[in-house]
């Protein structure tokens, strides 16, 4: 098959060549993951039948249920804490993690994905990073705030709004440049977000240095209230559990497959007597899921006793974690003739058998909270395959619909590589975090912009200098940048009109507003109006 057809085309053929078809064209391939979901409903169901092809559609509504329901889990019980460690022992408040953190976490899959794609943009690429960003920042946003209303500091807000604004004009103008794009106009691309991060981090510096000022100083009344208010944005909102390291009694081992399996095991056991029927059968269901996921992912957790620590399950996991790390990223590799993670897994083993023989069950070591890393590789590279498995679903639905793939770039696509970003920001502002949140709502599309966009841009514009490069922004793309750039504009009029109190009327705002730029498109796909630019 050629490179160039697309997954789409196989409404085109007769029902007897489509199986063959998806099984061997490469849009389609290279669009699944475990699973392959356009195998399953072209090759085992009968779809002349549409009551057939109905409950296909449906079993996979029902599967990408449960795959957000695995995420929210792993996110809301694994991800978050290890973001809080991580901040915190960065000595970061909520908005220098939300640029830096949260938005690298975040958008990592996207980094990996683009370095395994040899930093190659395509036609398609503007569209998809603008949609990502008027997802991100319109409509997650909204639920953000319509979650948990906050105030936000307005110099942050601001500065947030600023980069994020001059990032959608900038990559909108150079891709409207009639001569193409030259490395002198690609290079400044890739400077916003790096420029974003040094100002976040210079930002809570000079923060810092203002407090240290006003405490080395004998203070007015005025004075003390600003002391007062300034001191917040200098931390993360954590309760710290105290660890008593000098009532150390009894053997190192004491308790240790009761404290690994009180860990394993933990089960809501009042909340189950309590429940009701439903309940009883959510918290069953759930429980395989959590154990797995205790299994798999180490965490470090600073408002848990013990922050969490299990001596057992800790070194079982020094030795699983980076072995299956190494074999999702290098499965296919091996050295003297033995798989690489093979001999990830014997060079951890004495490592693990050291920590054993060093550590106690009554009291974490204190290198303990600094091995939330390895948590947090786990973490990522795990919602990483979940959200594959998001948009492999998505996009075989989208090509049973027969959607266009501009439409389905700036819909499906866009929630599926963005359903990772909308259950952490979620998670965060239930847990009080709504100021990170909302920031990574503004920081993740620049990062996301800066991996599949900026970088390709300039390795591309170097590749082919002295000659320019001639990138277009797709079919939906001027559309979805004008819509974006508008409701940037309402974003902003609804902070400043409150004074930065972000009510949930603001929240209210931002997400019909998105349903009415969903209408939009929906019209565009219909052929009823024109898109811009056409």
């Amino acid at each position: 098959m050629h490179t160039e057809t697309l997954c789409r085309k196989v409404h085109d053929l007769p029902e007897t060549r489509r199986c063959h078809f998806v099984l061997n064209t490469l849009d389609c391939t290279t669009n699944m993951n475990f699973i392959n979901y356009l195998g399953w409903h072209f090759c085992n169901v009968d779809v002349r039948s549409g009551f057939n092809s109905f409950w296909s559609v449906l079993g996979m509504l029902l599967m990408v249920i449960y795959v957000f329901w695995m995420m929210q889990m792993t996110i809301n019980k694994y991800f978050c804490p290890i973001l809080k460690v991580i901040a915190d022992s960065l000595r970061m408040n909520e908005s220098t993690a939300g640029v830096t953190v949260l938005a690298i976490a975040n958008g990592s899959p996207d980094l990996f994905t683009a370095i395994a794609s040899r930093m190659q943009s395509t036609k398609y690429t503007f569209l998809s990073c603008m949609s990502q960003a008027m997802f991100l920042h319109i409509f997650v946003a909204g639920v953000v705030i319509l979650t948990r209303p906050f105030n936000m500091e307005p110099n942050y807000y601001i500065r947030d709004f600023g980069f994020l604004f001059l990032n959608v004009v900038y990559m909108d103008y150079i891709h409207k440049r009639p001569n193409g794009i030259t490395w002198t106009l690609a290079l400044p691309a890739a400077f916003i977000f790096v420029g974003y991060v040094m100002v976040a981090i210079i930002d809570q510096h000079l923060l810092m240095a203002r407090i240290r000022k006003l405490e080395k100083r004998e203070m007015d009344v005025a004075e003390a209230l600003q002391l007062e208010e300034l001191k917040p944005q200098t931390e993360l909102p954590l309760k710290r559990q105290v660890i008593d390291r000098s009532d150390v009694q009894g053997g190192r081992n004491k308790h240790l497959f009761r404290q690994f399996w009180n860990t394993v095991a933990e089960f809501d056991m009042d909340r189950f007597r309590r429940g009701t029927v439903l309940v009883k059968v959510y918290l069953i269901l759930k429980q395989p899921i959590d154990m797995i996921l205790r299994f798999l992912i180490p965490v470090v957790d600073m408002e848990k006793p013990l922050y969490g620590w299990s001596k057992l399950l800790f070194n079982i996991q020094v030795m699983l974690v980076p072995t299956y790390i190494a074999y999702i990223i290098v499965r296919g590799y091996t050295i003297a003739g033995i798989a690489a993670y093979i001999l990830i897994l014997i060079i951890m083993t004495p490592v693990a058998i050291l920590i054993f023989f060093l550590t106690r069950t009554d009291t974490p070591p204190r290198f303990f909270r600094f091995t939330s890393s390895m948590g947090f590789l786990a973490t990522v590279f795990l919602i990483f395959c979940l959200t594959s498995e998001v948009n492999a679903m998505f996009f075989t639905l989208a090509t049973i619909m027969k959607v266009s793939q501009d439409f389905s770039l700036a819909t499906a696509v866009c929630w599926a590589i963005s359903s990772n970003d909308l259950v952490t920001n979620l998670s965060l502002a239930h847990q009080g975090w709504p100021r990170m949140a909302l920031t990574a709502t503004f920081s993740a599309p620049v990062f996301g912009s800066f991996v599949f966009l900026a970088l390709p841009l300039v390795v591309q514009s170097f590749v082919n200098a002295p000659s320019n490069i001639n990138p277009t922004e797709g079919g939906f793309g001027e559309t979805v940048c004008i819509f974006l750039e508008v409701g940037m504009g309402f974003s902003m009029l609804s902070a400043m009109t409150t004074n930065f109190k972000l009510r949930r009327a603001c929240g209210f705002l931002l997400v019909s507003y998105y349903f009415f730029f969903l209408g939009v498109l929906i019209l565009l796909e219909k052929g009823v109006i024109h898109a811009y630019g056409v």
